[in-house]
């Protein structure tokens, strides 16, 4: 049985040391001990910096999703000087398209920059994942082997590769949820006024960047304030919302200036209009959608894998009776933030199979104790590397699954999309207005919308067309007013699109070519006049 533990907090984690003679090894010497000591973080942190290595090289050449386009311009729309929900349709919290605009400041207005920042928060996650193992197991022969678990499932989950390293907000979203789940469970055994600040600020600011992650805020707060064992919990409750609070500030400042707004795009949206943006790719049988998105997890080797290890984990901290209630305590905190998110990313409708990755980090973290349970019961400590290969190398074939499932969506990226946009910019003067179907091309050209068109879905809302023009959404019976009309000095379409020959295209434009599967049309027989405010391209 494992021996009881006291813990030594250093350095924002606690280092379990044990404190009896029942630890399954033992080095041979003290200087033994303190060279294994030394070198396992050295360990730890070389597998993560190979997988922050990894992520950030796939982040450069193959991931792209096809709707991040929107939050890119977004981020573009901000440093031209615009406002969410004021200036242009968005139905998000704002605080991912501050922070993405902000980086693009200092490190450029691409879709490599931004990628990048999403690596490496993924990457920040991963090493809080990997670090919080390792603090907690107080097995001297299963501590690093328990965290390059963790680290390895997280950081080889197909979803944190394709997702945590695109232009959204769930690299961020992931990196601030486990960065107040660590800070939760420090502030709850110190009397530090700073420490459920900042887990408020880390937990509110998930939420403020993406609504997927709201349940952290709840479920962390709950649980400080019922295993508080160190100052005044209800202090330490008003710093935590306090926190938490802070982030949504800019929301509170746009909400200030138009409420209406604000609520349709943050919250009446999705309640009411969710749906109308999906019909177009089959999403009518919404219920039937959902319930495949959600199997589609049991049927995934990874995700199978990490439901049955997790399962394991959270059966071993309920009958471990040797193990200190705190640690316990802790680790079933992880369950129900798993619980409470996977739950809540159950109830949109549609839901997608993207958002699940939020789950994956407190996944991980159970899961890496699941192989810990098994080690413990039936396996020899000095074949803990054993097992630990075995249970990444299923995991891992699972991602090679995956992927090869996906491999479609790896043959179309922003490299053509790259092509599309010199294309565009060789045919399309500086004032001249563009009509993409794509708002990645948009950014990727250095060209801006047309005012009302920032967010392609919102045309298809079925809103009075008052209400949406307050909106700044123009509708889709509008955009194929103009398209009839040749309102575009360039239409970049696909083919296979029925308002090509519905809209009379091949009639309105002297030329068209065809460009990595797209139709780009240009040169119109008979030029309209721009509209009064016509954007111009970006110089």
């Amino acid at each position: 049985m494992l021996g009881q533990c006291h813990i030594a907090s250093r350095a924002g984690f606690d280092h379990v040391l044990p404190t009896d003679n029942t630890e399954r090894t033992r080095p041979d010497s003290a200087s033994d001990e303190l060279q294994s000591r030394k070198a396992a973080p050295l360990y730890l942190g070389m597998l993560v910096s190979a997988l922050s290595a990894g992520l950030l090289a796939f982040s450069q050449t193959v991931s792209w999703w096809g709707d991040e386009g929107f939050h890119l311009l977004a981020a573009r729309l901000i440093n031209t000087g615009k406002r969410p929900y004021l200036d242009f349709f968005y139905p998000q919290t704002p605080l991912y398209a501050y922070l993405n605009a902000a980086w693009m400041r200092i490190f450029g207005e691409t879709w490599r920059s931004a990628h990048a920042f999403s690596g490496l928060l993924t990457a920040g996650c991963i090493a809080l994942v990997a670090g919080f193992v390792y603090s907690r197991l107080c097995d001297r022969a299963w501590r690093l082997a328990g965290a390059i678990t963790a680290a390895l499932l997280v950081g080889l989950h197909f979803y944190v590769i394709q997702f945590g390293t695109v232009g959204q907000a769930y690299g961020l979203c992931m990196f601030l949820s486990v960065a107040s789940y660590v800070l939760v469970v420090e502030a709850a055994s110190r009397s530090s006024g700073f420490l459920p600040l900042g887990a408020g600020l880390c937990a509110g600011a998930a939420p403020a960047s993406s609504l997927l992650s709201a349940p952290v805020v709840p479920v962390l707060l709950f649980w400080m304030w019922r295993h508080n064992r160190d100052g005044d919990r209800k202090a330490k409750a008003l710093r935590f919302l306090a926190g938490a609070a802070l982030p949504f500030l800019p929301l509170l400042w746009l909400a200030a200036h138009s409420p209406r707004r604000v609520l349709f795009n943050v919250v009446e949206f999705h309640l009411l209009h969710r749906r109308e943006g999906f019909d177009r790719i089959g999403f009518n049988q919404v219920t039937r959608w959902d319930l495949k998105v959600l199997s589609g997890w049991l049927d995934s080797t990874q995700g199978l894998l990490l439901v049955v290890l997790a399962a394991l984990g959270l059966l071993f901290v309920a009958g471990s009776s040797d193990w200190d209630p705190r640690r316990r305590a802790e680790f079933r905190l992880c369950a129900w933030l798993a619980g409470a998110l996977s739950l809540y990313l159950a109830t949109p409708h549609p839901t997608l199979p993207q958002y699940f990755v939020l789950v994956v980090p407190f996944a991980g973290i159970l899961a890496s104790l699941g192989v810990y349970a098994t080690g413990v019961r039936i396996w020899r400590p000095d074949r803990a590397a054993r097992l630990v290969l075995a249970a990444v190398g299923l995991f891992a074939l699972g991602l090679g699954r995956s992927a090869y499932a996906e491999r479609r969506s790896f043959q179309f990226g922003l490299r053509h999309i790259e092509d599309l946009a010199r294309e565009i910019n060789q045919v399309t003067p500086n004032n001249g207005l563009l009509w993409a179907d794509d708002e990645t091309v948009y950014f990727v050209a250095q060209r801006l919308p047309p005012p009302g068109m920032e967010h392609l879905n919102a045309g298809r809302l079925e809103l009075p067309p008052g209400f949406a023009a307050f909106l700044h959404v123009v509708l889709r019976s509008q955009v194929e007013e103009r398209l009839a009309a040749g309102g575009f000095a360039t239409v970049l379409i696909w083919p296979t699109d029925p308002r090509v020959e519905s809209m009379g295209l091949p009639r309105l434009y002297a030329r068209r070519k065809t460009v990595h599967g797209y139709d780009l049309f240009w040169d119109r027989l008979a030029p309209q006049p721009e509209p009064a405010g016509g954007l111009k391209r970006i110089q």
